[in-house]
């Protein structure tokens, strides 16, 4: 009698296919969120993107108009009668302009198109005096801060210092 031969069995064991699947979620898992964490990131840099533009535009319409007021008057803020953006007729009448959350318009009066339409923007103007570096006398003007927020979030503000002409 010849001994029966046994058979080899190749496969997986129970516990080697458990393993496999625990270690595979783990790998999907982690792919997983670091696709979820590039996404996030870029959300969060179009909405800097969006909301650099937004600050910049109106920063730019501000520096448009002139320093003094051609009226004459030299108080921050608007003055009697000028009681919106279109009737602003130099640099100081933006100061605490504000618009508030889903109302940013352009300076024609123009609605943003909705990606915008979360942010907030307001604007400061201050009376400064500055002494640059190398000059022995200080220079006056007005600094201008252009602020935008999504929320509670600050996502852009751009400062730019205004010199006073030269009388």
């Amino acid at each position: 009698m010849s001994p029966t031969p046994q058979r080899c069995h190749r496969g997986l064991t129970i516990v080697e296919a458990v393993m496999s699947t625990v270690i595979l979620a783990f790998a999907v898992t982690a792919v997983a969120a670091a696709l979820f964490a590039g996404t996030q990131q870029a959300y969060e840099a179009v909405d800097v993107r969006l909301a650099n533009e937004a600050a910049q535009a109106l920063l730019e319409e501000i520096l448009a108009k002139p320093y003094n007021d051609p009226q004459g008057a030299s108080a921050l803020g608007p003055e009697a009668g000028e009681t919106s953006r279109t009737l602003f007729d130099n640099v100081d009448d933006y100061h605490n302009y504000s618009e508030a959350v889903g109302t940013l318009k352009d300076a024609t009066g123009t609605a943003y198109p909705a990606p915008y339409a979360k942010f907030s923007r307001s604007v400061t103007v201050a009376a400064t005096s500055l002494q640059p570096t190398g000059f022995t006398t200080a220079v006056s003007g007005l600094t201008v801060t252009v602020t935008v927020t999504s929320g509670p979030r600050v996502m852009a503000r751009l400062v730019r210092f205004v010199p006073a002409p030269a009388s």
